[in-house]
C-alpha cells in the first residue's frame, strides 16, 4: 500500500509539459513561480581547522585531514611538499629549478589514482576499495528507491567520472554514478525530451506528454531522502542529500577499513535515459558498442529539456588508452589546482578550478585525435610536460565558447577570461620547465 501511495503521489508531482502549456495558454496572467532553491550547503565545521593543528603524529594528522575534506574543499595530503611545489611554481624568477617537474610527479605518484597499481591488484588499491563500497551501497539504495517509486526503477547503474576513469588526484573522496531509468525513452518527436514508456495504469493516466525534468529531479531527491533512512550500511553512514543539476549529491562518512581512516566522501548520482542515436566512432577503439549516448536533465529549471552526454565513452577512451595518457590528464588537473590557488596558502583548497576537469578532458581528447594511436603504445614519461603543453594548445583562447568533442554543433562551455589566463600562464610555466 505504501508503494502505491508513493507512486500516486509521484505522478501528481511529475508534471507533464503538455498540461503546463494548456494552463499557460488559457491564462496568460498567471506567471510561473520561481524555481525553489532546494540546494543546501553542507557546511559542517571541520573537527579541527588545520591552521590550529599542531601534531607530529602522522596517523592523527591523516585522520584530521580526512575530516577536513568537504563538499567544497579538499584537504591536501603532504602539505609541506605541496607548499614547496607551490613556492617553486609561483616564483617570479625567470629561471626555474629543473627538479620542479620531478617534484610534481613524485607528489602525484603518492597522491593520485595509479592505473598501474590497481590494474595489477585492485584489492590493494585504496581508491578502488572505497569505490567498490560506494557501488555496493548505491545498488542497495536504488533498489529501495524503486520499491518506493517505480518511476526510478533502473536498467543499469553506471560508474562514470574521474573515479571510473582512474584519474582522481589528491583523495578518493568523489564518486560519480549514473542511474539509467528503465521506464523512460527518448521522445520520437523531440530528441531533447523523454517520455514515459512503462505500463503502470496510475502513471499512464497522467503521462500524456514529455516529462518535466525539474519535477522528476525533485521527486528523486525526496525518494532518495526516504530511502537512505531505510538502508543500513556498516561502512557508509550519516548521509546528507543535496539536489544537483542532473540528480542528487549524497555526502557520506566512509567508516574506513584497515589501513584506511574514516573520511568524508561525496557521491553524485545522476538520472539518465538511453538515447536512440549511436555514439560516434572513436579512431583507436575497435568496438564501442557498449558506450551509449545518455540523456541527462539539461538543468533543474529547464522544463522538459534533456541533453546528450557520453559518460561511458569518455571513461572507456581513457581506460583503453595507455595509462600514460591518464597521467597527463592528472598532471593537468594538478596544475590547474596549483594555478587556481596562487594566493591561497591554506591546506584546504577549493575542489573547482578556473580550468575545470571537463574542459581539460575535452582538450585532451582533441590532442589525442592527432597524437595518440594504440599501436604507438605509451607516451614516454619524459615527454609528459610537453604533452601537457600540447593539450592546452587546444584550449580556445580566442573564443568565448567551447563545443563538445563528440558533437561539434553543441556548445558545452562558456570560456571565461580567468580560464584563458590560467591556460596561458600554465603553458608559459611548462615551457620554462622544459627549457
Amino acid at each position: 500500500m505504501k508503494v502505491r501511495l508513493m507512486l500516486a503521489f509521484s505522478v501528481v508531482l511529475l508534471l507533464f509539459v503538455v498540461d503546463a502549456k494548456l494552463v499557460e495558454s488559457t491564462n496568460n496572467q498567471v506567471k510561473s513561480s520561481p524555481t525553489t532553491n532546494v540546494e543546501k550547503e553542507w557546511n559542517e565545521e571541520p573537527l579541527k581547522p588545520f591552521k590550529r593543528v599542531t601534531t607530529t603524529n602522522e596517523s592523527e594528522e591523516l585522520y584530521l585531514c580526512h575530516f577536513n575534506t568537504t563538499d567544497k574543499n579538499i584537504c591536501l595530503p603532504d602539505f609541506d611538499e605541496w607548499k614547496s611545489i607551490h613556492a617553486a611554481w609561483h616564483c617570479q624568477e625567470k629561471s626555474v629549478n629543473n627538479t620542479l617537474g620531478q617534484s610534481i610527479f613524485r607528489y602525484l605518484d603518492k597522491h593520485s589514482h595509479s592505473r598501474q597499481q590497481c590494474d595489477k591488484s585492485p584489492t590493494t588499491c585504496d581508491w578502488c576499495r572505497i569505490g567498490k563500497d560506494v557501488e555496493d551501497y548505491l545498488k542497495l539504495l536504488m533498489d529501495k528507491v524503486a520499491e518506493l517509486c517505480s518511476l526510478f526503477t533502473t536498467n543499469q547503474l553506471v560508474h562514470t567520472g574521474s573515479s571510473a576513469e582512474k584519474t582522481n588526484i589528491f583523495r578518493a573522496s568523489e564518486f560519480d554514478h549514473l542511474a539509467i531509468l528503465k521506464y523512460f525513452n527518448q521522445s520520437p518527436s523531440d530528441p531533447n525530451e523523454i517520455i514515459y514508456t512503462g505500463s503502470d495504469p496510475v502513471v499512464l493516466k497522467y503521462a500524456n506528454g514529455p516529462v518535466n525534468a525539474s519535477e522528476l529531479l525533485n521527486l528523486f531527491r525526496k525518494c532518495i531522502s526516504e530511502a537512505v533512512e531505510l538502508v543500513q550500511n556498516d561502512i557508509l553512514s550519516s548521509p546528507k542529500i543535496v539536489l544537483g543539476r542532473t540528480g542528487v549529491t549524497i555526502y557520506l562518512i566512509h567508516g574506513g577499513r584497515n589501513p584506511l581512516e574514516p573520511m568524508k566522501i561525496s557521491v553524485d548520482l545522476s538520472l539518465g535515459v538511453k538515447a536512440a542515436q549511436q555514439p560516434p566512432e572513436i579512431w583507436f577503439m575497435k568496438n564501442n558498442s557498449n558506450n551509449d549516448v545518455i540523456l541527462v536533465p539539461q538543468r533543474p529549471d529547464a522544463g522538459s529539456q534533456w541533453r546528450p552526454t557520453y559518460p561511458t565513452l569518455e571513461r572507456d577512451m581513457l581506460l583503453t588508452a595507455d595509462a600514460s595518457v591518464g597521467r597527463v590528464y592528472q598532471l593537468l588537473k594538478f596544475l590547474a589546482a596549483l594555478h587556481h590557488n596562487k594566493d591561497n596558502l591554506e591546506r584546504e583548497i577549493p575542489r573547482k578550478s578556473n580550468l575545470t576537469s571537463y574542459v581539460l578532458k575535452t582538450c585532451l581528447f582533441s590532442y589525442m585525435r592527432l597524437n595518440y594511436r594504440l599501436e604507438d603504445a605509451a607516451w614516454f614519461a619524459k615527454d609528459a610536460l610537453q604533452h601537457a603543453v600540447g593539450v592546452l594548445e587546444y584550449f580556445p583562447l580566442n573564443a568565448t565558447e567551447m563545443a563538445s568533442f563528440f558533437f561539434k554543433d553543441r556548445i558545452e562551455f562558456n570560456i571565461t577570461l580567468e580560464s584563458k589566463q590560467a591556460a596561458t600562464e600554465i603553458m608559459s610555466m611548462l615551457n620554462r620547465i622544459n627549457l
